[in-house]
């Protein structure tokens, strides 16, 4: 459908909406309209791909894989097992680390201890298929100017953690969210 058509349509029904609500009302201060629905250009991973990490010496060698559901047409960067998605503020880094723990709750904590980031909490989680994830949620100041709020999501993975790391200014954090929850709907066939 047509961008611009799809924001005309947006904009015209908020319009539509505060004067029916005047008129309503009986001309009194019309209450705030509801906020616009996404635009077709928010980020989202409506179209995805996959990010494999995989693990080929396990299960006797018949190897097997986890695979994170990424978005596409977002800036890609790739460096060793870190692959890095950005749109605008948004950040969704998928990355495999190792750990000398053996599930990811305590490999997750060991981690978020060296960071020594203040008020951070370190939970368990399911992520898609898989009980062995935890969640660490915390919030740093970028360039010691800029909050940033962080949720990484680790995932275990024998002697390995695989990580992703959702990264965005506290006023997009929570709007764009389906991103993380997403990118959480891994998959490990083996």
């Amino acid at each position: 459908m047509n961008k611009k058509l799809v924001g005309s349509a947006v904009i015209g029904a908020a319009v539509l909406a505060i004067v029916a609500a005047q008129f309503v009302g009986g001309g009194e201060d019309a209450p705030a309209a509801a906020p616009p629905s996404p635009s077709p250009s928010s980020p989202s991973i409506t179209e995805q791909s996959m990010e494999a990490y995989n693990f080929p010496d396990a299960a006797g060698g018949r190897g097997w894989a986890v695979l994170v559901p990424v978005p596409s047409g977002w800036t890609v960067t790739h460096e060793n097992d870190r692959s890095s998605y950005r749109k605008g503020n948004l950040l969704l880094e998928t990355d495999k680390v190792p750990i000398a723990q053996e599930d990811a709750l305590s490999g997750l904590k060991a981690i978020a201890a060296k960071a020594h980031q203040d008020g951070s909490s370190v939970r368990p989680v399911q992520a898609g298929d898989i009980a062995d994830a935890a969640e660490w949620d915390y919030t740093y100041l970028r360039d010691g100017r800029y909050p940033e709020r962080v949720a990484v999501i680790g995932i275990g993975a024998g002697d390995s953690l695989v990580t992703i790391r959702y990264e965005a200014p506290p006023a997009e954090f929570d709007a764009n969210r389906g991103v993380l929850d997403t990118a959480m709907k891994v998959s490990a066939p083996g």
